[in-house]
């Protein structure tokens, strides 16, 4: 029976009621000297907390998705790596997307049904053999006849640790609030995709390639990418796709931007830190220089140009002040922009309210739907290892750009 599944939840639900009719029942009917009553007693209402806080536990997870299956909560998913049917590449699979690929290619993701307008498929990363989930939404535009030439900007999506990407389309409901955006026009359309993140048990990976480990950069910067690309109306170039995570994603988030500016152009963190935390990157001085974004941006002589969005709550610990740090070591074509609220703590009800002015302002920074690749007007495929090309003078040292990216944006209540 499966972790998430509601008959889990309504078997152990089920328990509860039987065992506190149980308690109520035989409560002045255990045989025996006082000490076996007593303990007996005890030993029943013990029993039934547990299960209690068991039901509390399984609905809490249910609710939040931390996590996905037995095997993640028990840190027994281990390195998820398999090989497809050619040795390394995904298998090929249809797609009832409505027009397909330019050039009539065929889609190597194959979706079924998640909920609601949310999509999922399975594959295996050609790169880095890891097999994992993702869940896709597309945006009403992808089906009309206006956009049938068009390919879309992307953004793809981080949970925290623990975490589920299932989080984004229940508890961040962030489908619902940019489908919003889009019919208001605050907004333009987007790709939402998000990707298995846990491939290390229970312990943090950082979103690294893992020493002798899973290859989870890989996984995220490459195969994610061109999985999409090679499945849906994406569009190619890294200034089209960009990163969004929260708390540990939200870390991922900045440091794979930093790192893989030729791939992602902006990234938004909701409430994330500066300094790697996972134990495969603290224990290697190598690794937490190499992933910790203030140092990599302190050591460029010139920086990519990329565009960050820092979010977080004034009651959420270093969060602000870690958003202040790093803004500070940005200098051109480099840019950031700071997103404050005053109350909150660290939870998906703040980083759910700070999706509307998040997906705002990655439609400022991120250009919209373009022609799709071959047709008049296309963007040029990326470049992953290419950073970008523009170069500027630094500012002076604590100083951040005067153009209205660079603003602190401040929300209250």
């Amino acid at each position: 029976m499966e972790l998430t599944s509601g008959a889990f939840l309504a078997l152990i639900t089920a328990a509860l009621v039987l065992l506190t009719a149980t308690v109520l029942t035989v409560w002045n009917r255990i045989p025996g000297p006082r000490a076996v009553r007593y303990g007996g007693r005890l030993g029943l209402l013990v029993l039934n907390q547990a299960v209690a806080v068991l039901v509390a536990l399984v609905w809490l997870n249910n609710t939040y998705a931390f996590y996905e299956s037995w095997d993640d909560l028990l840190g027994t998913n281990g390195n998820q790596v398999a090989l497809g049917p050619d040795g390394g590449s995904p298998a090929v699979g249809a797609s009832a997307l409505g027009r397909g690929l330019p050039g009539g290619a065929r889609p190597v993701l194959s979706f079924r049904p998640f909920k609601r307008q949310v999509m999922e498929a399975t594959a295996v990363g050609p790169h880095s053999r890891l097999r994992g989930e993702l869940y896709v939404w597309l945006p009403p535009q992808y089906q009309e006849a206006a956009y049938r030439t068009k390919a879309f900007p992307v953004i793809e999506l981080l949970p925290g640790q623990p975490g589920s990407p299932r989080t984004w389309f229940g508890p961040m409901d962030v489908d619902r609030t940019l489908s919003g955006l889009i019919a208001a026009q605050r907004v333009h359309p987007f790709i939402l995709v998000s990707a298995t993140m846990n491939y290390t048990g229970t312990k943090d990976s950082g979103c690294v390639d893992v020493p002798h480990g899973p290859r989870v950069d890989t996984w995220l910067t490459k195969d994610v990418p061109w999985l999409v690309e090679h499945s849906l109306r994406a569009a190619p170039d890294a200034r089209h796709w960009a990163l969004m995570g929260y708390s540990a994603g939200a870390y991922c988030s900045v440091d794979l931007t930093v790192k893989h500016p030729g791939v992602f152009h902006a990234a938004v963190s909701l409430s994330g830190y500066n300094a790697p935390e996972s134990p495969f990157v603290v224990r290697s001085p190598a690794l937490r220089a190499a992933n910790s974004p203030v140092l990599r941006l302190r050591r460029m002589a010139v920086q990519p140009d990329i565009a960050l969005l820092l979010a977080g709550s004034l009651q959420d610990g270093r969060t602000v002040a870690d958003a202040r740090t790093l803004l500070a070591e940005l200098s051109r074509p480099a840019h950031g922009t700071t997103l404050t609220v005053a109350h909150g703590g660290h939870n998906t009800a703040v980083w759910a309210a700070m999706l509307p002015t998040a997906l705002e302002w990655l439609s400022r920074n991120t250009p919209g739907p373009v022609p799709e690749r071959g047709g008049v007007g296309a963007v040029p495929p990326r470049h992953r290892s290419v950073p970008g090309r523009v170069v500027h003078a630094a500012p002076a040292p604590g100083r951040l750009s005067a153009t209205p990216s660079a603003a602190s944006v401040v929300a209250r209540g």
